[in-house]
């Protein structure tokens, strides 16, 4: 995981790259393994995945974690990836 000063810093960040969002499910009972249940959605790319995670998801950002190959990002993270100046993606207006 990084820190989001490091996400603000990063000039080369690959917002093209496949992703996956995870979502941990409230409220259900653990796995035999241990870990709780998951939802999962993959995205074309991370752009798109951090504008669901943000604009479109129900849950709040923390329990989402998003997947690429590049790294994982949780909650304050992803919200520092929307927030990124290189975020290729048309900002829902506040």
């Amino acid at each position: 995981m990084m820190t989001c000063e490091k996400i603000a810093e990063m000039t080369t960040l690959d917002f093209a790259t496949p992703a996956a969002v995870y979502e941990q499910i409230s409220g259900a009972s653990r796995s035999m393994r241990g870990r709780a249940p998951q939802k999962y959605r993959r995205f074309e790319n991370l752009a798109l995945a951090v504008q669901f995670a943000v604009e479109k998801s129900l849950v709040e950002l923390r329990t989402l974690m998003i997947e690429t190959d590049d790294g994982d990002y949780t909650g304050p993270e992803i919200r520092s990836l929307y927030d990124h100046n290189n975020y290729p993606l048309r900002r829902a207006a506040s």
